[in-house]
């Protein structure tokens, strides 16, 4: 797979052509949590619809196999649900608080992950 470059926040705000990702707001904010990023999880859980679909245009570039992402090892949707959150919120992406995932056990239930809203997805 040809490595892409890096994209400005304006770009990624565009979405990537032909490639969608949708998620839910408690997804987005379990997968920060999970790496540590405990205030962003909870601004997460107040996205607004076009907040929310903002970090799934970025994600859906952050899915693409040669997008350079500050991660050592696989890249996982979390990853890329975190890291999409975080280049929302902050305006760069960076690297994630923890780099292992914190047990699921210990998930406030606040951050329980529930599936997008099937409306949402027309």
């Amino acid at each position: 797979m040809q490595p892409l470059e890096p994209l400005g926040l304006t770009e990624l705000l565009r979405g990537r052509p032909q490639f969608a990702v949708f998620t839910s707001r408690s997804q987005i904010a379990a997968a920060l949590w999970d790496f540590g990023e405990d205030g962003l999880a909870a601004r997460a859980l107040s996205f607004d619809d076009s907040e929310l679909a903002a970090v799934e245009r970025i994600a859906s570039w952050y899915e693409h196999p040669g997008y350079p992402l500050p991660v050592t090892g696989r890249v996982t949707h979390r990853h890329v649900g975190a890291l999409a959150a975080v280049t929302f919120c902050e305006g760069r992406v960076r690297a994630l608080a923890r780099s292992r995932r914190r047990p699921e056990r210990n998930r406030p239930a606040a951050y329980t992950p529930l599936p997008p809203d099937p409306g949402r997805l027309i």
